[in-house]
């Protein structure tokens, strides 16, 4: 509760920061900061902000401020429970945090750009263990670790010792739970020095709950006997709940069910005294029923599972409707009422079928709305335009008010307004030239564009026709000279070498057939016109994979809706080119294709781990390749940037709107 509290205390805080300072270098940490402060309350101001720290990121080009905003996003996102959008911004802000690390601008921010990519590390780890990836969820703790372990900063051994505890939870979680007390040890020992008493609280009822799972209670008690002085001493509901849930489950082990249930009574009424208890009131009436129906006490048991079951039913706390109905179905068979039984046996049934048809259907959520940056720009150039029209407006009527009250010098004041005329007419007839050079290039721009968009057309109508071609033409002639020729073969007295030679000729036949199917394909997939860009690509990537020259991982995010049809053969091109150039130069093993639509802002990333290149051969080069794919990306209005460096691989992000 202080915590909710404290936040707008916190917003107040940054935003008279925000108001003082007018440099941007510092602006844009605190307006970054901002997000995870309003979202809980007002998300609408938090996506706000996120926008803004975006568009100072892109003015001040820096990598770490990058970073600072996928980050930020990407926990938003984690916040407001889109783990697959959060998922990959953590990885773009820890690309950016690397290259930041990797500039070596200065020592501080070289040293923060390597604890945020642990920190990004260790929140994607929370994400994995989430959708119960738990393998990668412990690597990516173990990096973390590692990152911390390497850092100088006063507070990593209590960084560590939290890291320790989640790879506990998730050997826990896989009932490992030998592995599990390691690392709750190792958390322990390196809180012994931490002045946070709470944090060591409650690694010691870990340490308690993992002997508990062992069957080791002489040694639960002990840690739960250390933790028992803190606890009482800080009070505190969350931690006393946890203190009488370990001592019932330890009268439970015992099967000492008349005490156990009175712990839990105690955990039962702490809950309702608490505003946010309602899953604990739950939890505690369940295993109060499980103690009754272990105990033989049915109608006991009953009572306190319906409770259980209202108030899970109430929050939608599926899990637990989940277990509180099969400990009800035992119980009704225990008391001989079968018909009940089978009531509670139907509906846990129909929950795990809902449960398996949610899973399948659930779509990524929408992603906010773009910082309209292009939009205000125009608004501020009008605005501009306006303020020169008013002042010229202006200085004209002051010319009127002097002429007319300088009547006596009327001869100088004639030809010194001749004068500012002539010069506002030569500097209107400048303006206007500009103005018409101006809309020339805008036109030559526009004619340009209509030239490479025909000339893509054209290509693209081509390859359709050729593919056509090649497929039901050429393809039907090899297929039927193949036929011919295997008929032939049962009527034709061949010596042994020759049908050797024959048989060779005729697997010729079909490797040509073969290959001219796949090129046919290359020219103009099925896939792209019938399913769309996305599932296109998809199945690109994995005839990539199929050929084992490159592996390529691809991912896309809020591509549900199809784009307009030539742009989806243009970004397919794109892709293609790039992995061709990939398989052909980059002496790759790994690829990444990521394509990303936010709203109208539509992102294309291709990353590889080759040996990369210098970045100016391509502007100076005299293949197709490049060329095509800078003129598709120019076609686009797209920006296309490249980042690589010999021996560290290639990134080329592409992003334009849609």
């Amino acid at each position: 509760m202080q915590q909710v509290n404290a936040q707008p205390h916190i917003v107040d805080s940054l935003e008279k920061e925000l108001k003082k300072s007018d440099n941007d270098s510092i602006n844009v940490f605190i307006i970054l900061q901002l997000p995870q402060k309003y979202f809980m309350y007002d998300s609408v101001k938090a996506f706000g902000y996120l926008e803004k720290g975006y568009a100072m990121a892109k003015k001040l080009n820096w990598d770490y401020v990058y970073g600072v905003y996928y980050e930020n996003k990407a926990m938003v996102k984690q916040t407001a429970g889109d783990g697959t959008a959060a998922e990959l911004f953590y990885d773009s802000a820890i690309f950016y945090y690397k290259k930041s690390a990797d500039a070596k601008r200065n020592k501080k921010e070289t040293s923060d750009a390597k604890l945020s990519i642990a920190n990004c590390k260790g929140m994607k780890g929370e994400l994995l263990l989430g959708k119960q990836e738990y393998k990668e969820a412990i690597a990516e703790y173990m990096l973390a670790v590692e990152a911390w372990k390497n850092s100088d900063e006063p507070n990593k051994a209590a960084a560590i010792g939290v890291y320790y505890a989640k790879i506990s939870t998730v050997y826990y979680k896989l009932n490992q739970i030998d592995k599990a007390l390691e690392y709750d040890k190792l958390s322990l020992a390196l809180n012994e020095n931490n002045n946070n008493e709470e944090d060591k609280a409650y690694i010691l009822i870990y340490v308690c709950d993992d002997f508990i799972r062992l069957h080791q209670i002489d040694s639960a008690l002990f840690y739960l006997s250390k933790a028992k002085p803190i606890i009482e001493k800080l009070n505190g509901r969350h931690l006393n709940i946890q203190y009488y849930n370990k001592l019932g489950a330890i009268s439970r082990y015992k099967k000492d069910f008349k005490t156990a249930i009175g712990y839990f009574n105690k955990t039962l009424s702490i809950a309702r005294s608490e505003k946010n208890g309602q899953y604990q009131i739950v939890a505690s009436l369940k295993i109060i029923g499980v103690c009754y129906k272990q105990s033989e006490d049915y109608v006991s048991a009953r009572s306190y599972l319906v409770q259980a079951l209202r108030g899970a039913r109430e929050k939608n706390f599926q899990i637990e409707i989940t277990e509180i109905l099969q400990e009800l179905v035992e119980v009704e068979k225990k008391s001989n009422h079968p018909a009940q039984a089978f009531v509670y046996l139907e509906e846990l049934s129909m929950i795990k079928d809902s449960a398996s048809v949610s899973a399948t259907k659930k779509s990524i959520a929408e992603i906010e709305n773009k910082y309209k940056a292009a939009e205000k720009e125009k608004t501020i150039i009008q605005l501009e335009k306006d303020k020169q029209i008013q002042s010229l407006s202006i200085k004209q009527k002051s010319t009127l008010n002097y002429f007319l009250i300088g009547s006596l010098a009327a001869s100088l004041i004639i030809g010194f307004l001749g004068y500012r005329n002539f010069r506002n007419r030569h500097l209107l007839a400048k303006k206007e030239a500009e103005l018409h050079q101006k809309q020339i290039s805008e036109l030559e721009k526009d004619r340009q564009l209509i030239a490479v968009d025909s000339m893509l057309k054209g290509q693209e109508d081509e390859r359709s026709r050729l593919a056509k071609d090649l497929h039901d033409g050429l393809g039907g002639l090899l297929s039927g000279v193949k036929f011919s020729l295997s008929n032939m073969k049962d009527n034709l007295i061949i010596t042994p070498d020759n049908m050797a030679v024959f048989e060779r000729s005729l697997d010729m036949l079909d490797t040509s057939i073969k290959e001219l199917r796949r090129v046919a394909h290359n020219m103009m997939p099925e896939m792209l016109s019938k399913f769309g860009l996305d599932e296109a690509l998809k199945e690109y990537c994995s005839t990539v994979n199929a050929t084992k020259l490159l592996t390529v991982k691809y991912q896309s995010l809020g591509m549900d809706l199809r784009l307009d049809t030539s742009v989806e053969i243009i970004v397919f091109r794109i892709v293609q080119e790039l992995l061709n150039n990939i398989m052909k130069h980059a002496a790759a093993t790994e690829a990444l294709v990521q394509l990303i639509r936010e709203d109208n802002r539509f992102n294309v990333v291709v990353e590889d781990n080759g040996k990369g290149f210098d970045v100016s051969m391509t502007e100076n080069s005299s293949g197709a390749g490049w060329i095509n794919i800078r003129s598709r990306v120019d076609y686009l209005k797209g920006q296309l940037d490249i980042h690589t460096e010999t021996g560290k691989g290639t990134l080329v992000n592409i992003e334009f709107n849609v």
